[in-house]
């Protein structure tokens, strides 16, 4: 490995204080970065985006270390996780899935339990229908789209209008239009992004706090823009082929996220579904409502290692 790139994994430990291992898995399109929290049985841990930085969900996986050996993924695309070249052929639903065989594989781990939050989650119930006996448990938080159709795009984004003050709806449609017109500046989207997550949370007060830790770290547009069009393309449904996996899957939801009907949607495909509410947040509850969540989390997930 080179000089440089140590330095910069040694840089990120010191600076995050957190991460007691960052790690890299070489394949033919470059390092797959993951982090290590704790110790004992392992949980894989997924954040969302797509695009978004592994930050995101680092409180999380240090809640889980607590108890258990976090394994927190860089996904292709994000932070150090950079393929070459960083097009559709390296940035797609099927590459994504294989960086989880390679992560098992690398960790000599046959089955874990997977958690993932909103895209994460989506990730994970992926995998889980195609490789169900790699996968112990899902324990899911807030999870996103099941499957892409105009009517649960429609649904999603009437929840975030209906979520929004009349002057907000105003200024996100006048970014809106700015920014697809190619006239808006980074200001403009900094503010078109702000007012947008306005919508997912519960305490509005809290927006300028919650965006950092929403961020987490700059997400990865490209890798964003790639996945989705991936996903439309592959037409992806989960409602077709989730039932290959016949393990348990838990969901911890926000009572106020705006996506909670894809938990309802989800439940219908999955009448097993155990699904657990936290009162007072959005889509983030993790950050609304911390200690509420992880002590949700840790008690879903004293009951999911246990299955073989």
């Amino acid at each position: 490995m080179k000089i440089p790139v140590l330095l910069t994994m040694l840089l990120f430990c010191a600076l995050t204080g957190y991460a007691q291992q960052l790690d890299s898995i070489r394949y033919p399109n470059g390092y797959l970065y993951y982090h290590t929290y704790g110790s004992g049985t392992p949980i894989i841990v997924l954040s969302g985006g797509p695009g978004n930085s592994c930050l995101q969900q680092e409180e999380a996986a240090i809640a889980l270390s607590k108890q258990y050996r976090s394994i927190l993924l860089e996904q292709r695309g994000t932070g150090l996780s950079v393929p070459v070249p960083f097009d559709s052929t390296t940035i797609n639903l099927k590459a994504a899935m294989d960086d989880l065989n390679r992560l098992l594989q690398h960790l000599h781990v046959k089955r874990a339990v997977f958690y993932g939050h909103s895209w994460g989650a989506m990730l994970a119930m992926s995998f889980a229908a195609n490789y169900p006996d790699k996968v112990s448990a899902l324990v899911l938080v807030d999870p996103g789209y099941y499957k892409f159709s105009t009517d649960l795009l429609t649904t999603h984004v009437n929840n975030l209008r209906a979520r929004l003050g009349a002057s907000d709806v105003v200024l996100m449609d006048s970014l809106d239009k700015k920014l697809e017109a190619g006239h808006g500046n980074k200001a403009d989207s900094a503010l078109y992004t702000r007012t947008v997550r306005l919508a997912y949370i519960y305490n509005k007060s809290l927006i300028d706090s919650m965006m950092v830790k929403m961020n987490g770290a700059k997400t990865n547009l490209l890798m964003q823009q790639l996945m989705v069009s991936d996903l439309r393309r592959v037409h992806y449904d989960l409602s077709k082929n989730l039932f290959h996996y016949k393990g348990p899957i838990t969901i911890i939801s926000g009572n106020q996220d705006p996506l909670a009907f894809y938990t309802y949607e989800l439940k219908i495909i999955r009448p097993d579904i155990k699904l657990y509410w936290i009162q007072g947040a959005g889509h983030f509850p993790m950050f609304e409502q911390q200690s509420a969540f992880n002590q949700q989390l840790l008690s879903v997930m004293s009951t999911a290692v246990k299955y073989p």
